[in-house]
């Protein structure tokens, strides 16, 4: 009987330890072609203080609802409160717009191999044989 407690107790507290996650990373159209970004250019494209990449195509940010909780404190260190507040200022004052938000893992990928300038983020094991670039992983 005890044995059973001890059990279910390291189960049920240890077991969040050993939770793998998966893989976050920022994608592109492969017809875009950026040869390297950096994690701060990639922070300036979604937060709007950039509108087109280094090459000079008009970037075209997307929000993938699922995993915008992970994938904002992974690249600027901030909560998804935050972030939030943050557009909030900057479409209150007109400066611009957040990116666009997506409902799927599936939109997100369909919406990055249509548009050459979209950039995303996604868990690296939805991208399949999906035609799209990894330009940064994110863990």
């Amino acid at each position: 009987m005890m044995i059973k407690a001890i059990a279910k107790y390291l189960f049920v507290f240890l077991l969040p330890i050993f939770v793998v996650r998966a893989e976050m990373v920022v994608i592109a159209n492969v017809d875009n072609p950026v040869s390297s970004i950096s994690k701060t250019e990639i922070q300036s494209l979604f937060m709007g203080r950039k509108k087109a990449f280094a090459n000079g195509i008009k970037a075209m940010p997307l929000d993938f609802s699922a995993a915008r909780e992970r994938f904002y404190p992974l690249l600027t260190e901030r909560s998804t409160q935050q972030i939030d507040a943050y557009w909030a200022r900057i479409i209150f004052s007109g400066q611009g717009m957040p990116p666009i938000k997506l409902s799927s893992a599936q939109d997100v990928l369909s919406m990055v191999q249509e548009n050459q300038g979209a950039i995303a983020y996604i868990e690296r094991s939805s991208i399949g044989h999906s035609q799209v670039q990894v330009l940064l992983s994110l863990e």
